[in-house]
């Protein structure tokens, strides 16, 4: 009973805290950010090719070795800075950033149009399953909930590649067995700026999100913080109980 109240008072602290409701900016496939760059996320082999890019995209070496901080890894991904032609012709083409309603301290879904949940917060198997699993295609872009700094950000036991990003207030969010991790350690990153990719590494049977909301080291359920959505579908054994 004593957890379940202080649950709730935390529950009440952040919804009625002086919000402001508004809409985030969320990357998709073509468009990202990162340390106030707007570009995208490419898979870079060696020296060689950054330069053929630079060059056919016009874009200076030198702009995107600051745009990643000043040093450059190859055979991994790079962040790629557009110029303003570039960011116009895919906005105009239609692939421009959508809009997400949230207020100024909220939490939004770590992956755009989820629609179903497959393990989620509980006893599972004997033992608390800490976080909710969304399923989805390797690949597929993974957002920050909310603004955050990041506190962690690599292979981390049965967890695989995992992200930690610590928040205001005492709050951290977890995503686990992703395919890339794009952002580093001490990194700051905006709501709704992809910080990975999906994948299954770690102690996983499949391509998912397993994702988490704590307080401080207090593992909450994320359907009470995360927008709520009626066409959300939940484990036949799951039976919803939240604040909401």
């Amino acid at each position: 009973m004593r957890g379940m109240l202080l649950y709730l008072l935390l529950f009440l602290v952040l919804m009625t805290s002086p919000l402001f409701a508004g809409s985030v900016v969320v990357d998709n496939q073509s468009l990202q950010g990162y340390n106030g760059y707007s570009g995208r996320w490419v898979r870079v082999s060696s020296y060689e090719r950054l330069k053929y890019l630079a060059k056919k995209n016009n874009v200076p070496i030198d702009l995107i070795k600051k745009a990643n901080g000043g040093s450059l890894r190859y055979n991994s991904y790079i962040f790629f800075p557009f110029n303003e032609e570039m960011i116009s012709q895919i906005e105009e083409s239609g692939k421009q950033r959508k809009l997400a309603q949230s207020s100024e301290q909220g939490f939004i879904f770590p992956i755009e149009g989820i629609n179903r949940i497959t393990s989620a917060f509980g006893m599972r198997n004997g033992e608390l399953h800490v976080g909710v699993d969304f399923p989805s295609i390797k690949g597929t872009p993974i957002v920050a909930a909310r603004d955050g700094r990041v506190v962690l950000a690599q292979y981390f036991g049965g967890y695989g590649k995992l992200i930690c990003l610590e928040h205001r207030d005492n709050f951290f969010t977890r995503y686990s067995h992703n395919s890339e991790i794009f952002v580093k350690q001490g990194d700051l990153v905006c709501k709704g700026q992809i910080i990975g990719l999906v994948g299954s590494t770690g102690n996983s049977t499949g391509n998912h999100l397993h994702f988490e909301i704590r307080y401080k080291d207090i593992p909450l359920n994320p359907l009470d913080f995360l927008p709520e959505n009626n066409n959300l579908q939940m484990p036949q054994s799951f039976t919803v109980r939240n604040w909401k």
